[in-house]
């Protein structure tokens, strides 16, 4: 019982983190170029522990996003279960691929995110794709062997199982 307290909350208090660092300000020219941190933790954890992060932490990480960023709610909630359920599905295959083709998939999976929030938002809100969109998913590719190292080696200190 106290363990499984504490694993939940040293993954809330991570989760924390990566929305502070999702509503970090940056300057307005540079928006789209911001990495998905909430995603790429959501990855890494549904990979790594997929019977404890799966859809429905999704579901609740992506209402949480709805609520800090202003969005109409439950987008980001629909995209973010979509997404895990196929990376929860597949976690055996993902997990055993080089960090560095994870990172090329982390790159195409974050961008199928955003367009797809893109798409919603455009069906509700004729909103305009911003190119630099696709910048930010490859920069969140690329940090990704780094924020997979760094969970990693939280996960294993911590005894997270």
């Amino acid at each position: 019982m106290r363990q499984t307290f504490f694993q939940i909350f040293i993954l809330a208090f991570i989760f924390i983190v990566a929305f502070v660092l999702e509503i970090m300000p940056w300057p307005n020219d540079f928006q789209g170029y911001r990495p998905t941190w909430v995603v790429l933790v959501l990855l890494y954890w549904a990979l790594a522990l997929p019977d404890k992060v799966s859809v429905g932490t999704a579901f609740v990480v992506g209402i949480i996003w709805d609520l800090v960023v202003g969005s109409i709610l439950g987008i980001h909630a629909l995209v973010l279960s979509i997404a895990i359920y196929i990376i929860t599905k597949n976690h055996q295959i993902l997990r055993n691929l080089s960090l560095w083709l994870q990172s090329l998939l982390v790159m195409l999976y974050v961008i199928l995110i955003r367009f797809m929030i893109f798409f919603i938002e455009m069906v509700l809100n004729n909103a305009e794709f911003n190119n630099q969109q696709i910048v930010g998913a490859i920069i969140s590719g690329i940090l990704w062997p780094w924020v997979f190292l760094l969970m990693r080696q939280v996960r294993h200190q911590l005894r997270l199982h």
